[in-house]
């Protein structure tokens, strides 16, 4: 089991490593009263609840259970869980598990900033994704129909626990999904651990143990070095939105169906990389690197034709991370130095869409 401790302020978040690690963490250390809540969803639910809740004998324990998908990352689910804790009449002593991938660890978080408040939270990742990306840093929230994560607010868990195990069920495209993450830390921080994906693109797909933690520690690692300069993005950590303003675009304009967040994304990197290739001294090369490692994962480098140019574009209007009614997109001088610009034309990103629709 690894370890990696992320410091905000004056708390230290301890995130644990491992495979099937879930029985070996004392939670009796990071739940404040007697009242703990699992809000997971009804895949995981039927796979891995029953395993959990072993975990928590010792405590008056509820489960809280949502349907799978992004679509379901919005005001009403997030209704939903606060009419079950009021009804339950929770206080502030409660303690909320989420238990899922992206969509319930963002549902979760933001319901437990602001069910009376504020009460404790624990995330249990599931997915690639979660555990490399929307579990570590803090960020919670729901889509609105005009955009992705529009809606939100920094809550930060007590403990993270990422258990590899959990990939074993993962279905391959939500598992190559996560990828796409994974390696935006090489493109953005490390060439040297790019280049490690995609030498070992083979053992990680094959979900060997050893490949999946050293991906993991190197991933979060990295994530929590960014965030613990830059909590509230402000700063650096703006890069780690390398690929999503695209990326976000897609999804709403799929209104997220059909497309998975990293799929989303590694369009979006891609997207990036040749604008940093054109725009700026990003070489040929590196672009190939970022590029050719995305599809040895098989990610997707191309904007599905079925998508309107136009919608796009209104998304990229409506993107989270405008200031000043200008997009900022984040882009590369090379692999591993990032830099923001909000001076790309929108006739030229328009232009651009429809180049890179296959």
């Amino acid at each position: 089991m690894k370890k990696v401790i992320l410091k905000i302020d004056k708390k230290n978040i301890p995130i644990f490593i491992g495979d099937h690690i879930i029985t070996k963490i004392d939670f009796s250390k990071y739940i404040k009263g007697n009242d703990v809540v699992i809000i997971t969803n009804k895949v995981l639910a039927k796979l891995h609840l029953d395993k959990l809740k072993k975990s928590f004998k010792k405590f008056n324990l509820n489960t809280f259970v949502l349907p799978d998908g992004e679509k379901y990352k919005d005001i009403n689910s997030f209704t939903k869980i606060h009419d079950f804790l009021i009804k339950n009449k929770y206080g502030r002593d409660l303690t909320v598990i989420a238990f899922g991938g992206g969509v319930i660890g963002d549902l979760a978080s933001f319901s437990a900033d602001t069910f009376l408040r504020g009460v404790n939270l624990i995330h249990i990742p599931t997915t690639l994704l979660a555990q490399v990306d929307s579990s570590v840093g803090g960020k919670s929230g729901i889509n609105h129909s005009l955009g992705k994560n529009l809606i939100g607010s920094f809550k930060h868990p007590e403990v993270i626990i990422m258990d590899t195990s959990y990939h074993k069920t993962l279905p391959k495209k939500e598992f190559v999904s996560g990828i796409a993450e994974v390696i935006k830390y090489g493109i953005i921080g490390s060439k040297t651990f790019l280049k490690w994906l995609n030498t070992n693109a083979e053992s990680i797909l094959m979900k060997k143990n050893e490949y999946l933690v050293k991906l993991l520690y190197a991933s979060v690692k990295a994530k929590s070095q960014v965030v613990q300069k830059d909590e509230k993005e402000s700063g650096i950590r703006a890069y780690l939105n390398y690929g999503h303003t695209l990326g976000h675009a897609i999804e709403s304009s799929k209104k997220y169906k059909g497309i998975l967040h990293g799929e989303a994304v590694s369009i979006g990197m891609t997207f990036a990389s040749f604008i940093s290739a054109e725009k700026s001294t990003l070489s040929i090369e590196e672009f190939n690197l970022i590029e050719n490692t995305l599809i040895k994962f098989g990610l997707p480098v191309s904007i599905p034709h079925n998508i309107p140019c136009a919608k796009i574009i209104k998304h990229i209007d409506f993107d989270k991370k405008k200031k000043q009614g200008k997009n900022n997109f984040v882009l590369l001088n090379s692999i591993g130095k990032c830099y923001i610009t909000n001076s790309l034309d929108i006739k030229y990103i328009e232009k651009l869409v429809k180049s890179f629709q296959n």
